[in-house]
């Protein structure tokens, strides 16, 4: 089963009869329904996708396993609330879906089935009844619609009134006559930085950093191999960061820091630091790193790590003199009131902590390092910027809910959905319909503004998860998993080709 937003969403190419796709699966379980054509009943390998993991407890209290059901030709995930293990045999429906957190199917299109029920408005809630399973109506077609035909509310003296609606589509696939995948990209990005004429880029599953020499210019591109592991997940975010510097860059991953280091030949030199503990934040003051998760740590070429003391810090930014971190007054894995309460500290190169005010702050946060300062967001309208002194100042309210966010080069990012006219935003980033770019050119969009005037550059983007940095010559790149691009002013990325230039170290 396809749902009609799987395919708005550009999450599955529009299924023809003929045609060969790959899907992302989920399966959910249902009781057994011979009159559904959505339910079966396969066997399969079940194995939980993490070991050691406790399930998740929905409001109603009940625990639900996440397990990888693997068949012959095809993987999907399931949550389950009894436990699964080796060889099962289940019955419920096959679920098209995003790729992340899913399986997998690669299969050529036998039937195409539009399904349609009739629904009505709710004026209090604003939403369409849900159609029941026995009033969905299939009907065979050749090739799903790309957008899917869905009726205005009606007024409120015909809110009870049913009305036709396209829900998606029931697709059959036949695994075995499939044509081949096509074969992954040498190189995929995850994270990205810029270092004086340099550009850094991790693969986002792979232990490869690409150096981009002269990105702007004459393009040289070498690929070089670090000491991790192999990211068994391919659209899962990025792993790790790379915080770029004039010697070099440092790349912060799995439980170990690396400092890659350019030698004089042009050969890159890489010492690893094991520092016992995932990462969850990092910073440069030049060449000096600051890297916070189970323990902080400052940590320069050629020495051992300092460790700071604090026990952790959330986040971190950079400034010109030091960092400035966002400390948990209450351990985040204990009972906390909310919002919960966080200490702004001042770090120094040398280790020296200053404390700070403290600010409660409720999630999600938006942290950003701007300039010489920390930018922060919340969801209760926290607005401020955190100087080298830790005194906060009031900043504009971001203009719209970020997907994700940062700061790169004195400027923030965010993505963000495209606008509909709808909500207090309207048609922002834009100033009207006439200006948003046709969906084919990306589902989402990646806006790039000045802290202070929040004056905007907007460009259409595929990934809502890509990594932004901006050169001494204020140019900016984006990496996302298709590739690397330089943002123009005009909102144009315009793709950098990487694979005609590249060489291996």
């Amino acid at each position: 089963m396809v749902d009609g937003w799987v395919i708005e969403d550009g999450s599955i190419v529009p299924p023809k009869v003929g045609n060969t796709v790959s899907v992302a699966l989920q399966f959910h379980q249902y009781t057994p329904d011979p009159a559904d054509p959505r339910t079966c009943t396969v066997r399969a390998w079940a194995q939980p996708i993490q070991a050691d993991t406790a399930p998740i407890v929905d409001r109603d209290g009940q625990w639900w396993w996440t397990i990888m059901l693997r068949g012959d030709g095809w993987s999907a995930v399931c949550r389950t609330p009894r436990p699964l293990i080796d060889h099962v045999e289940v019955t419920g429906m096959f679920f098209a879906h995003t790729d992340l957190g899913s399986g997998t199917a690669r299969g050529l299109v036998r039937r195409v089935q539009l399904m349609t029920g009739e629904t009505t408005f709710d004026p209090h809630t604003r939403s369409w009844a849900a159609v029941a399973d026995e009033d969905i109506r299939y009907t065979d077609i050749e090739a799903s619609p790309r957008w899917f035909e869905r009726p205005d509310p009606p007024d409120p003296a015909h809110a009870d009134h049913p009305v036709e609606r396209q829900l998606g589509v029931l697709i059959e696939l036949d695994l075995d006559a499939a044509e081949p995948a096509p074969l992954r990209p040498r190189v995929r990005p995850g994270v990205i930085s810029s270092g004086g004429r340099v550009l850094w880029v991790l693969d986002r599953q792979l232990p490869v950093l690409l150096q981009i020499d002269d990105p702007a210019g004459a393009v040289a591109v070498t690929e070089h191999l670090l000491p991790l592991s192999i990211a068994t997940t391919a659209f899962s975010p990025p792993r790790g960061r790379v915080v770029a510097d004039a010697s070099g860059c440092w790349v912060v991953a799995e439980q170990a820091v690396l400092r890659c280091t350019l030698a004089m030949a042009g050969a890159l030199e890489v010492h690893r630091i094991d520092v016992g503990h995932r990462m969850a934040a990092a910073a440069a003051c030049g060449s000096v790193l600051l890297a916070a998760g189970e323990g902080v740590f400052v940590l320069r070429p050629g020495t051992e790590p300092l460790r700071v003391e604090l026990p952790t810090a959330r986040w971190v930014a950079a400034t010109s003199e030091g960092f400035v971190a966002v400390v948990p007054a209450v351990p985040e894995d204990c009972a906390a009131p909310f919002p919960r309460i966080y200490r702004m500290v001042r770090i120094d190169l040398d280790g020296t902590v200053t404390d700070g005010p403290q600010m409660p702050l409720s999630f999600p946060v938006r942290i950003a390092s701007v300039g010489d300062r920390m930018a922060i967001y919340d969801r209760r309208g926290v607005a401020v910027s955190i100087g080298v002194d830790l005194t906060s100042t009031p900043v504009p309210a971001l203009p719209a809910r970020p997907l994700t966010f940062g700061g790169a080069g004195g400027y923030l990012w965010m993505t963000t959905h495209r606008p509909d006219g709808t909500g207090k935003t309207g048609w922002w980033p834009f100033d009207g319909s006439d200006e948003v770019p046709a969906r084919e050119h990306g589902r989402w969009l990646l806006v790039l503004l000045d802290p202070a005037t929040h004056r905007v550059v907007a460009a259409a983007i595929d990934d809502p998860e890509p990594a932004v940095t901006i050169d001494e010559q204020k140019r900016v790149w984006v990496a996302t998993k298709k590739g690397v691009y330089l943002l123009d002013p005009v909102g144009t990325l315009v793709e950098l080709d990487i694979a005609a230039r590249l060489c291996t170290a």
